[in-house]
């Protein structure tokens, strides 16, 4: 494809401003892509957002109410879809079923059951196949790209354990909607441990919760504020996620990665937010050391901006070159299945106080 794609944002909330603005990055910088259109059911948000985001270009950004209109109007080739997680699965398939290739934010669906009927629908024809690629922004991430490098060249050995840690330091916000603990906030971590392993799904999972402090001064109902999921895989690997609320002393989040020869850990929780250090230890000490610096979006953003918000701009610049080339994506529904499927078993398997044996 000779001219730019032309890309609309879905759902431009808190998370939608910050892709839209990427887009506009990344035209500005390569000229592949152009932003011509965002998309919000919410009152005047998509008029409100577009005028805002029109300053920093020339090319007209349309604002539409609703999805349909937007396909409708054949003025995108594809759009990154950031709307309300039940609005998912509709904004993904009135997109595809309009030609578009579409950037979906997690997770994939509402339901198990919807995702499997979204995935077998996909998959029952070649161009809807490749329509879809799931935003799980780990994958694109310096530090935990390194981290996967180290693994490819058995920097550590074989790997028996990876744990994976995500701790908010604030309640969600008001009007939140909230499926559970973990299956709504695990689900980047359960992908995270599957793509660093590169295997099969787990064979059983396990997992507690409990309410601590959160609940406490949150308006946002949520069945725990912190839990804790293992998973057994084949062999003598296991997979363990940490989620919680709770973290008040600020945005935590980390990876170990235990091998037979070493360990990796991936830190972001210390003085500068703006660096993650990634050090590999071995049995005669340092195998790999150094800190990663991270872009400066400035004080006022989300924690998760801070940490990811370059590896959010990476995933955009690759699924952009992967549709003007056509190509299939690295990161499908399939893998958004999966990380649902975990995470949501966890939801299943999990107990708490009233659960366990008396000491």
């Amino acid at each position: 494809m000779n001219k730019p794609i032309r890309m609309a944002v879905v759902g431009v909330g808190r998370i939608g401003v910050f892709h839209a603005r990427h887009v506009q990055e990344l035209a500005r910088e390569t000229g592949v892509c152009d932003l011509v259109a965002v998309s919000d059911t919410y009152g005047d948000t998509a008029s409100r957002v577009a005028a805002a985001l029109q300053a920093d270009q020339a090319t007209e950004i349309h604002a539409f109410n609703d999805v349909s209109d937007l396909a409708a109007s054949n003025a995108i080739d594809a759009a990154l879809v950031a709307s309300r997680t039940e609005d998912h699965e509709r904004d993904a398939r009135v997109l595809i079923d309009a030609g578009c290739r579409v950037l979906l934010e997690k997770p994939l669906t509402h339901s198990l059951a919807s995702a499997e009927a979204f995935v077998a629908d996909l998959n029952r024809d070649p161009r809807r196949k490749n329509a879809l690629m799931l935003a799980f922004m780990r994958r694109f991430d310096a530090p935990l790209l390194k981290a996967k490098a180290l693994l490819e060249q058995k920097a550590i050995g074989n790997v028996f354990k990876i744990v994976s840690v995500l701790e908010d330091p604030i309640p969600p916000p008001v009007g939140y909607n909230s499926a559970g603990l973990l299956t709504d906030m695990a689900v980047h971590n359960c992908d995270e441990i599957l793509w660093l392993l590169g295997g099969p799904l787990p064979e059983y999972v396990a997992a507690f919760g409990s309410n601590l402090y959160n609940c406490t001064i949150s308006t946002v109902e949520e069945d725990y504020d912190d839990a804790f999921l293992q998973m057994w895989f084949p062999g003598r690997t296991i997979g363990q996620v940490m989620v919680s609320r709770n973290h008040v002393a600020g945005y935590r989040n980390a990876t170990w990665i235990y091998g037979d020869d070493g360990v990796i850990h991936v830190g972001h929780f210390q003085e500068d937010p703006r660096k993650v250090e990634v050090e590999a230890y071995g049995r005669d000490g340092v195998i790999h050391k150094e800190s990663i610096s991270l872009r400066d979006y400035g004080p006022d953003v989300p924690v998760f901006i801070t940490r990811f918000g370059e590896s959010y701009k990476n995933e955009l610049d690759y699924f952009i070159t992967q549709c003007i080339t056509d190509a299939p994506f690295s990161v499908t529904h399939e893998d958004g299945l999966n990380a649902m499927r975990v995470a949501i078993a966890g939801g299943e398997a999990i107990c708490d106080r009233e659960d366990t044996t008396r000491v």
